[in-house]
């Protein structure tokens, strides 16, 4: 009975000692996917951010995009001069590179 007993005892101190181990395991895993969450947590925040600056420069972009009307209106209205076609071209010239670069942006992943 006492043999008995004593092997009973070993075989539960078996179970305990290997359900602890992979409480272990289980507890670094664990630890492992909160960190991975926190990390992404940190990658979603950023995008976040991203994603509303490129609404910000999209929302400018369709208020540049309305001046571009104006400066058609302006085109036909303009006089007929040289330092008129100039200022002209150099506002032209102006709103191509900022759409240049805002194309440029949005590229970005």
């Amino acid at each position: 009975m006492k043999q008995e007993l004593k092997t009973q005892y070993l075989h539960l101190k078996l179970k305990v000692s290997l359900m602890v181990a992979r409480l272990q395991e289980n507890a670094g895993k664990i630890k492992e996917l909160e960190r991975s969450n926190s990390d992404l947590q940190a990658k979603l925040d950023v995008k976040t951010r991203e994603l509303q600056e490129a609404l910000s420069q999209s929302k400018e972009l369709e208020k540049s995009f309305k001046k571009s009307d104006k400066i058609g209106k302006l085109v036909v209205n303009t006089e007929d001069t040289e330092a008129a076609k100039a200022e002209l071209k150099k506002k032209l010239d102006e709103y191509i590179v900022s759409i240049d670069h805002c194309i440029e942006q949005l590229r970005k992943p």
